[in-house]
């Protein structure tokens, strides 16, 4: 028992220093500090395994780090089964990896609301700007705002700021349906015995 609680204690301190060290990559004063280079030589190694997955990364953005902090969560979950229960389960194993990937996508997906309710806000206040921020922010958003009002409007022309609009309607529909259906199937899952 106290060295599965060790063990899932070291894993949630190492994740804690991954995410610390992933939010230090977007500070180059913190990065190139002490502590940044202190952390980059303990959490790289680790992080580097899931950089070079190259369809985790989708232009400029990329997705390893979820995927990286994802499979710690699925380690200490397993971990944390085996000292409650006492076994280990496949069903289990297959609900962790529904809940992490799930919560990899909610996560994306309310950046991205975010960054939609900005933009709406912008647009609704007639404030758009040709600045090369909303010109990225436009970028990031556009492709699935045109997939989903093509899909609704069909060739209608529509303005920018409805279409911003429905695209955060829809995105949120979605996020909360999708909670719903992973915590279900999830569920299901961890009901398999073996």
């Amino acid at each position: 028992m106290f060295l599965f609680k060790l063990i899932t204690t070291s894993i949630s301190i190492y994740t804690l220093l991954c995410l610390i060290r992933i939010v230090l990559t977007w500070l180059p004063e913190l990065n190139y500090s002490a502590f940044g280079q202190f952390l980059a030589k303990i959490c790289d190694p680790y992080l580097n395994i899931f950089r070079k997955i190259r369809f985790l990364q989708i232009g400029f953005i990329d997705f390893s780090p979820v995927v990286a902090i994802g499979a710690l969560s699925i380690l200490s979950s397993l971990i944390n089964q085996m000292l409650f229960y006492g076994r280990f389960s496949v069903g289990y194993l297959l609900a962790s990896i529904v809940q992490v990937c799930w919560t990899a996508v909610s996560s994306i997906l309310t950046i991205y609301n975010i960054l939609l309710l900005i933009r709406l806000i912008v647009a609704l206040l007639k404030k758009d700007y040709s600045s090369s921020l909303w010109s990225n922010l436009d970028r990031i958003i556009y492709p699935i705002q045109s997939k989903i009002t093509r899909t609704i409007f069909k060739n209608k022309v529509i303005s920018n700021a409805l279409g911003i609009g429905i695209t955060l309607i829809a995105c949120i529909l979605f996020q909360i349906v999708g909670s719903w259906l992973f915590g279900f199937i999830a569920t299901l899952l961890s009901y398999i015995p073996f």
